[in-house]
C-alpha cells in the first residue's frame, strides 16, 4: 500500500507542472477583432494571472520558466526565460513593478524573445531567421494583444527626422578595408525624460516609465544583435512630467530644437539626474514633431549628450515598433555617431551609400515622395552606419563593458574584379565562427554618392546602383537579383517604390561592395552578436560585354542522355583586361530559382560547348547559367527547357533525341536552313529572320524583301520580276514590262530598256533617229503602282508631239499634244475606258511628217 501511494506522489509532482504548461494563458481573438485574415495581424487575449505565475521559477523545476508566446503566424511557441536588465539596480530596486526578460525558443535556438513584464502588460520583440516579429498591448488593459512581423504591409506616418547634416571627417577615398565591432559588450546608461502629453497617454508616471522600458528593451535588442551594444535605464519618475506639475517643455518649439531649444532637456537632465549619471539623453513626446539629435556622435560628451527627442501621436492600436524603431533607434543613432545613409540630397557625410531613400534604419524610408525606396526601413543598421556608431564609440570612456560577445566571423580573403559592362555577376563569399554561431550575410554596396529616382539607371556614375537587403544565411547576391536576370530585366531606371532598386552597369565606373557579416549566438545573460565586414571593388570595362546567351532563347526540350550544344557571346571577355578563360555551366530545375546542379566545369570560354543532360537534370522548367569562372560575371538563357525521358512523341518513327521537330509528324526531317529545327515546326524556313507568314520569299533567304513587280512574290523566287506575263528565262527585258519584247536591233535586249536601241553604237540619249522614241503596246492602268499609265519612252525630248487613240469603230476617245506618259486609260470626259484593243498614232512634231502608230491593248 505505502509503495503505491509513493508511485503516485511522485506520479502527481512530476505530472503537475507539465499539465500546468499544457493550460494555455492565451486565447485567440482573432475573430472577435473582424479582421480580414490577410492583415498581417493575429490577436490574442491573456490571462495576466496565469501568465505572472508561469514567470515565476518552479521550486520542483530547479531550472528557468518556460513560457508561450505566439507568433505572427499564430502559432505558441515555447520560451525559456532568465531575467534581463534594462533598468539600473537603484532603478529596479526601486520599481519592481518593470521587469524584463530574455529567452530563447525550446524548438528552435534561432528564435529568441526579449520582452518586459509590467502594469501595462506584455510588451515583446522575437527574433527569428525570418525576422522581427513584435508582440503588444492593443489596448490599456493589458489583456489583449496583437502580434505582426515587422515587414507587415502597413501604412504609417513617415518619419520626420530633423537632425542636422554635419560635414564628418571620414570622407576618404576607397581603400581596402576589414572592420569589426571588436567582441565587448557595451552598456551605456540611458536618460529618458517625457512631456505631459506622453505620460497622460499611458495613465500616469508608472505605466510612463514602463512604456519607456519597453522602448528601451526594443531598441537593445537591435543593437545588441549588430554592434554589441545596449541601454540601461537610469532615468526615474522625476523627469517625467504631468499637466499638474512644473512643466519645464510647456513653450518648446519642436521646429528650432537644434536651435537652443534642446538646451532645456539637458538642463533638466543634469539637474534631476545629475551629468556625470548618464551618458545619451532623450525625450519622448506626444505629438507630431518628429525627432531630432541635435548633434551627431555627441553621446559621453557632458554638454552635449542630452539633447535628443524623439515624438509621434500615440493611440491605441497603432504599431508602437514605429515609434520604437522608427524613431527612438534612428535619433539615438544619431547620438551614437550615425549619419544619414540616404542619398538624395548631398549631406557631405560621406555614408551616403543607400539609393534615394535608403532601407535601413539610419535611411528616410517612406518619408520623402517620389524617393522612397520601400515605405517603411527594414531594422537593421547599414554597414556604414556601424562603422559610423562603431568609430565614434571607440572614441569614448563612458560606456561599461558588460560582457564578451565571443569569437568575431572570420571572412575569408576577398578579391576585387573586373566584369564586362551590362552584364549580371554575383557576389559570394565564405565566413566562419569559432564559436559555431549561426551567421547572417548580406552584401551592401560602399559608393558614397547623389542617387535619385531620377539618375538611378545603368548610367550612374557615382552612388550605389544596388538597394541593401536584410542579412540572411546566404553568403551570395546577385546583382540584378536572379529573379531579374532569369526574366532578362538586368538593367532598371527610375524605379518606383517597393520596386528592386538593382541594375547593372553600363557605363565605365567602380563598384565597391561590402560582405557584412554578424554571429546570432545562442542567447545567454550578458551575449550580443558581432558585425565584420571586407569590402572589395569591381572595376566594370566598357571595352567588353554585355556577356550573353545565344542559344536557347526560345523554348526547348532536351532529352536524357542527349548532348545538346550552348553557345555565348564572350563579348571580348577572354581578352583585354578580363582575359576570364573558362567557365562552367550550372543548371535550375525550378525556373531560375535556384542553379543547384554543376552540368560543366573548365569549359573553354569560347562561346560553345556541349553538355551531357542527366536524369538530376528532368524538370518541366529549366534553365541553365554560364558563370565566368575565377571571376563574378555570368547569363542566363532566356527560353524555357523542358527535360524528359526520350520517346517518339509525334511517332514519326524518330527517337525525340534525333528528331529535328519532336512534337509534329515528319518522317523526312526536312531543315532548309539547316538550324536544326525541322521545316515541320520552323516559323523561319529560309532562316531570314523572317516569320513564314509574312515572308514574300519563305523557302529562299531574302531579309530586305525585295519585290519589283509589287505582286507580293520577293524577286528571289519570282519567275515574273516586271509582272508583264513573260517568265524571266523568255523576258529579253527582266525590270520593265514589255509584253511585245519588241528589240529593234535584236541585241537581246528589249527596246524598253536597251541604251541603244537601234544598235548603231549612239547611245539613245545622242541618236536624233525616229526609232527613237519607243511606244509600249499595253499597259495596266489599275492603280496598283506598276505600269499605271502608258509609256512612249522619250517622247518628252519631243514637245510637240501629238498622241490620239480611236476605238475599234474609229472614234476619237483620247488625244493630248505633249505627251509626257501620263494616259491612265481615260477618255476625254474623264471615264475609264473598258478592256480591250485600241488604234494609237503618235505624231513627234506639230507638222504631223513623223508618224507612228498601231494598237495597243488595255488590261486591268
Amino acid at each position: 500500500m505505502k509503495k503505491r501511494f509513493l508511485a503516485l506522489l511522485i506520479f502527481v509532482f512530476f505530472t503537475i507542472p507539465i499539465l500546468e504548461a499544457q493550460q494555455s494563458y492565451w486565447r485567440s481573438i482573432h475573430q472577435v477583432m473582424r479582421q480580414p485574415a490577410d492583415t498581417g495581424y493575429v490577436f490574442y487575449r491573456l490571462d495576466k494571472k496565469a501568465f505572472a505565475n508561469e514567470l515565476q521559477v518552479k521550486p520542483w523545476a530547479k531550472k528557468q520558466s518556460v513560457v508561450q508566446i505566439p507568433d505572427a503566424e499564430g502559432n505558441l511557441l515555447h520560451f525559456r526565460i532568465f531575467p534581463s536588465s534594462i533598468l539600473s539596480k537603484t532603478l529596479a530596486k526601486k520599481h519592481p513593478e518593470i521587469q524584463s526578460y530574455q529567452g530563447i525558443s525550446t524548438e528552435n535556438q534561432q528564435y529568441s524573445i526579449s520582452f518586459t513584464w509590467t502594469p501595462l502588460g506584455l510588451n515583446a520583440i522575437m527574433r527569428s531567421p525570418n525576422g522581427y516579429t513584435f508582440l503588444q498591448p492593443s489596448d490599456a488593459t493589458g489583456e489583449n494583444y496583437k502580434i505582426y512581423n515587422a515587414d507587415i504591409n502597413r501604412e504609417i506616418t513617415p518619419l520626420l527626422c530633423k537632425t542636422q547634416n554635419q560635414l564628418s571627417e571620414k570622407q576618404a577615398s576607397f581603400q581596402r578595408i576589414a572592420f569589426d565591432t571588436d567582441n565587448n559588450l557595451r552598456r551605456f546608461r540611458i536618460a529618458v525624460a517625457a512631456t505631459p502629453s506622453y505620460v497622460n497617454f499611458w495613465g500616469g508616471k508608472i505605466n510612463a516609465l514602463a512604456a519607456i522600458a519597453a522602448t528601451i528593451n526594443r531598441i537593445n535588442e537591435v543593437y545588441r544583435a549588430q554592434m554589441g551594444i545596449e541601454f540601461e535605464l537610469v532615468s526615474d519618475t522625476s523627469v517625467l512630467y504631468t499637466q499638474g506639475s512644473t512643466n519645464p517643455f510647456e513653450h518648446i518649439n519642436y521646429d528650432n530644437w537644434h536651435l537652443g531649444q534642446s538646451d532645456v532637456l539637458q538642463q533638466v537632465l543634469d539637474r534631476q539626474i545629475g551629468n556625470s549619471n548618464y551618458d545619451v539623453g532623450h525625450l519622448f513626446h506626444n505629438a507630431n514633431k518628429g525627432g531630432n539629435a541635435t548633434c551627431i556622435g555627441c553621446s559621453c560628451k557632458d554638454t552635449q549628450k542630452g539633447k535628443g527627442f524623439s515624438s509621434v501621436i500615440f493611440e491605441w492600436g497603432m504599431d508602437f515598433d514605429v515609434f520604437d524603431i522608427h524613431y527612438v533607434a534612428h535619433e539615438v543613432g544619431h547620438q551614437m555617431g550615425a549619419y544619414h545613409t540616404y542619398s538624395y540630397v548631398n549631406d557631405y557625410s560621406g555614408s551616403q551609400m543607400e539609393p534615394a531613400s535608403g532601407t535601413t534604419i539610419m535611411s528616410y524610408a517612406g518619408l520623402v515622395h517620389q524617393q522612397n525606396v520601400q515605405d517603411q526601413p527594414d531594422l537593421y543598421f547599414h554597414h556604414r552606419s556601424v562603422y559610423d556608431i562603431m568609430s565614434y564609440v571607440r572614441t569614448t570612456q563612458c560606456a561599461t563593458v558588460v560582457g564578451n560577445t565571443g569569437n568575431l566571423p572570420q571572412i575569408e580573403p576577398l578579391k576585387d574584379y573586373i566584369i564586362p559592362a551590362n552584364t549580371a555577376y554575383r557576389l559570394e563569399a565564405k565566413a566562419t565562427d569559432a564559436d559555431s554561431d549561426v551567421l547572417y550575410h548580406t552584401w551592401e554596396q560602399a559608393d558614397n554618392g547623389i542617387v535619385t529616382q531620377q539618375n538611378f539607371s545603368s548610367k550612374l556614375l557615382r552612388g550605389a546602383m544596388a538597394r541593401p537587403l536584410p542579412p540572411t544565411q546566404n553568403p551570395v547576391r546577385y546583382i540584378p537579383r536572379l529573379s531579374r536576370i532569369v526574366a532578362g530585366q538586368l538593367t532598371q531606371s527610375m524605379p518606383k517604390v517597393g520596386s528592386a532598386w538593382e541594375t547593372v552597369s553600363s557605363v565605365k565606373r567602380t563598384l565597391d561592395w561590402a560582405f557584412v557579416v554578424s554571429d546570432r549566438k545562442v542567447l545567454t545573460p550578458n551575449t550580443a552578436g558581432n558585425t565584420v565586414y571586407q569590402t572589395l571593388r569591381i572595376t566594370v570595362d566598357t571595352e567588353a560585354g554585355p556577356f550573353r546567351v545565344t542559344s536557347h532563347n526560345d523554348d526547348t526540350i532536351w532529352f536524357i542522355n542527349s548532348k545538346p550544344s550552348l553557345t555565348w557571346d564572350v563579348a571580348k571577355t577572354d581578352k583585354g583586361n578580363i582575359k576570364t578563360t573558362t567557365v562552367s555551366i550550372w543548371f535550375s530545375t525550378d525556373g531560375g530559382v535556384s542553379f543547384p546542379i554543376e552540368v560543366k566545369r573548365n569549359v573553354p570560354n569560347t562561346g560553345k560547348t556541349q553538355i551531357y543532360v542527366t536524369d538530376a537534370m528532368k524538370t518541366e522548367q529549366g534553365r541553365f547559367m554560364i558563370l565566368a569562372e575565377d571571376n563574378i560575371f555570368l547569363a542566363v538563357n532566356a527560353g524555357n527547357i523542358k527535360v524528359e525521358e526520350d520517346g517518339d512523341t509525334d511517332n514519326d518513327g524518330i527517337p525525340d533525341s534525333q528528331d529535328n521537330c519532336p512534337t509534329m509528324n515528319n518522317p523526312s526531317q526536312e531543315d532548309l536552313d539547316n538550324d536544326g529545327i525541322g521545316n515541320a515546326c520552323d516559323e523561319d524556313w529560309d532562316g531570314d529572320q523572317i516569320n513564314n507568314a509574312t515572308d514574300n520569299c519563305p523557302k529562299n533567304s531574302n531579309p530586305n524583301q525585295e519585290d519589283f513587280d509589287r505582286d507580293h512574290i520577293g524577286d528571289v523566287c519570282d519567275e515574273d520580276l516586271d509582272g508583264d506575263t513573260l517568265v524571266n528565262s523568255e523576258d529579253n527585258c527582266l525590270r520593265t514590262p514589255n509584253t511585245d519584247q519588241s528589240d529593234l536591233d535584236r541585241d537581246g535586249i528589249g527596246d524598253v530598256c536597251d541604251d541603244d536601241m537601234d544598235g548603231d553604237t549612239l547611245p539613245n540619249t545622242m541618236d536624233n533617229s525616229v526609232d527613237y522614241v519607243l511606244i509600249s503596246n499595253a499597259f495596266t492602268p489599275n492603280d496598283d503602282g506598276v505600269n499605271d499609265t502608258y509609256q512612249i519612252v522619250r517622247s518628252q525630248h519631243y514637245p510637240s508631239n501629238r498622241f490620239r487613240v480611236y476605238n475599234r469603230f474609229g472614234q476619237l476617245v483620247y488625244q493630248t499634244k505633249g505627251y509626257k506618259n501620263q494616259w491612265k486609260g481615260h477618255d476625254m470626259q474623264g471615264k475609264k475606258l473598258p478592256q480591250g484593243a485600241y488604234f494609237y498614232t503618235f505624231t513627234l512634231d506639230d507638222k504631223e511628217l513623223y508618224n507612228r502608230q498601231g494598237w495597243l491593248y488595255i488590261n486591268y
